[in-house]
């Protein structure tokens, strides 16, 4: 009888432990992925608020890829820009165009928001998108859940993000 308890009792221990265990590791993902995605947004806001010359209607040549292309404000000098000079911060491109791109094309199960350079608007991203910065993992791929859009009258910015725990 007590050998019957002791296992009653030690099996519903053990269950307890295992169902709280599960429930852990799947609170520790969601908050993982929420880090992620605020992370990733955080570094956006903060280059997007220097911005100019922000484009996203332009039909993009990269199949199942939405983008925001955009310059960031490199300083002023009336000889060599006219006055404000717009570019990006990487040394290759310093007159390139930087892009946030949703790349649902590598692994169509873990999309990730990428941050890329490329020498002009219109450029196809680096192969593999090489040379990218990764911002955030496991986001939405499809238009409805993820975009990116432009208010040209109010110079406004709207990110659209969903990003999923897998």
């Amino acid at each position: 009888v007590v050998t019957a308890l002791a296992v009653i009792v030690g099996g519903g221990v053990l269950v307890g432990i295992l169902v709280s265990h599960t429930s852990f590791l799947s609170s520790e993902t969601f908050v993982q992925v929420q880090e992620e995605a605020r992370r990733g947004l955080g570094s956006m806001l903060q280059e997007l608020r220097t911005a100019g010359q922000v484009n996203n209607n332009v039909p993009i040549l990269s199949p199942g890829t939405q983008r925001l292309d955009f310059q960031l404000y490199r300083g002023y000098d009336e000889a060599a820009c006219g006055g404000a000079c717009w570019g990006t911060d990487d040394a290759a491109f310093p007159n390139g165009w930087v892009h946030y791109v949703v790349d649902a094309t590598t692994n169509l199960q873990r999309s990730r928001l990428m941050r890329c350079v490329t020498a002009n608007r219109l450029d196809p991203m680096p192969a593999g998108f090489v040379g990218c910065r990764v911002l955030a993992n496991n986001v939405a791929p499809d238009v409805s859940a993820s975009a990116f859009t432009y208010d040209h009258a109010n110079r406004m910015v709207t990110i659209r993000l969903q990003a999923s725990i897998s």
